[in-house]
């Protein structure tokens, strides 16, 4: 979604007499955060491919069908331009009906591994933005393809309102450890970390800025406390921007997002992919990275408190490493990216003369 936001907002930058309109779902994140942004949402039901036999797996068929009448209709009280999709079971059914109906139509493709659905519509879109070198292997067509990179949300570019480390209740003096695990947080890092909070208390220079997720908050703030270790817990950071400056090393999921984010502004990070996402799709974007020099790696199955401390002291206590990872990381950013994607937006649309 949030790529998909900093597309629209970049477009309409550029064309403030354009009408935008996201197509998404009631359960989604998007139900709040796009009429926030301004735009209007259309809502249709869509359930994903599930490999286990339930009753959603019966009616999958049924739902497909109503989500391709309900993407017919949106499209004819629309009458679109041109129509993006940026993955997910939700830009299926609307990206192909208008690849059918000859509306020009861009796939925007987020994670190293391409879901099934982005491999499916690059057969009938006109065209594929990919952020990935790597992708270009999974698809036939590849005249359609560009690699461009990932969005970043506006407010991760700017340079944000706090100035130092003692605006998140920080020691300047320490280095700092950023762990997150996306907006709704990880139980497994969190838990993870709790541990290896005994471990840290010994380690007097290094210091943990932590995004829990509004669901562990409480908990961890609590249980955090009782701690010696130089802990500020928050449940969600809203100026992510400073805190990713002021941070010598990110522990993470492996999510697009993360990642774009991470590598804008060049940090060394330290990935604990979620095993089960679809296709395996965090695995593939921490690899990427990780051949690159820009991150390592510990798998959730290996994750604890006392591997978790071993790895983050390793990494902030071996300078070198970390000014290389930074380095890889600075080098792998893509910070034109949705100034490109709009590019290609614009070729679509003057190509058709609209």
């Amino acid at each position: 979604m949030f790529p998909a936001v900093a597309m629209a907002e970049e477009f309409r930058k550029r064309h403030p007499r354009s009408e935008i309109f996201f197509v998404g779902t009631r359960r989604g994140l998007e139900s709040e955060v796009i009429p926030q942004r301004g735009f209007k949402l259309y809502q249709i039901k869509i359930v994903g491919i599930k490999r286990k036999l339930d009753l959603k797996l019966a009616l999958f068929p049924f739902y497909v069908l109503l989500s391709l009448l309900q993407s017919h209709q949106i499209l004819k009280g629309i009458s679109p331009d041109l129509v993006v999709g940026t993955g997910g079971d939700v830009s299926f059914p609307v990206v192909l009906l208008a690849s059918l109906k000859s509306i020009p139509s861009l796939i925007q493709e987020q994670n190293s591994y391409p879901g099934i659905s982005t491999r499916i519509l690059s057969l009938w879109v006109d065209r594929v933005c990919l952020a990935y070198p790597e992708s270009v292997v999974f698809f036939i067509l590849k005249r359609k393809l560009k690699v461009v990179g990932n969005p970043v949300r506006e407010d991760i570019v700017g340079g944000g309102k706090y100035s130092s480390k003692r605006d998140f209740n920080l020691d300047p003096d320490k280095k700092t450890v950023f762990v997150l695990g996306g907006s709704q947080g990880s139980k497994a890092i969190n838990g993870a970390l709790l541990d290896a909070l005994d471990f840290l208390n010994k380690e007097k220079d290094i210091q943990i800025l932590w995004q829990t997720g509004k669901s562990d908050y409480p908990r961890i703030k609590k249980l955090a406390e009782k701690h010696k270790a130089e802990v500020s817990v928050f449940p969600f950071i809203q100026d992510m921007s400073s805190a990713y400056q002021i941070s010598d090393l990110l522990v993470s999921r492996a999510g697009a997002l993360s990642l774009a984010e991470i590598l804008f502004w060049g940090k060394p990070a330290l990935l604990v992919p979620y095993p089960y996402a679809a296709g395996d799709h965090q695995r593939h974007n921490a690899e990427s990275l990780k051949k690159k020099g820009a991150a390592e790696i510990i798998f959730q199955k290996d994750l604890n408190g006392k591997s978790l401390f071993k790895r983050i002291t390793q990494l902030l206590k071996d300078e070198n490493k970390l000014k290389k990872m930074a380095e890889a990381s600075k080098e792998l950013s893509q910070p034109q990216a949705t100034s490109y994607l709009v590019d290609e937006m614009e070729s679509l649309l003057f190509k058709r003369g609209a």
